[in-house]
């Protein structure tokens, strides 16, 4: 009895103990300001842990596809 409720509690701590990161992805013509924009969607009291960006090719001017995660 005892090792079901130890192994029911550390199954419930796994899907609800932990801290869930989230992310936003943006897509603009300037690497900095699309930066910017992905930032400024990011809720209020998060931190950013990680930006990362794509660049595509549109014809000949490059695109940017820029995604800011937080935790």
């Amino acid at each position: 009895m005892k090792a079901s409720f130890l192994f029911t509690a550390m199954l419930l701590l796994g899907f609800c103990g932990g801290s869930y990161a989230g992310s936003v992805t943006v897509e603009g013509m300037d690497r900095e300001i699309t930066i910017n924009q992905a930032q400024s969607k990011v809720p209020q009291g998060k931190k950013v842990t990680d930006t990362s960006c794509t660049t595509i090719q549109v014809r000949l001017d490059p695109r940017y596809r820029c995604t800011v995660i937080w935790e």
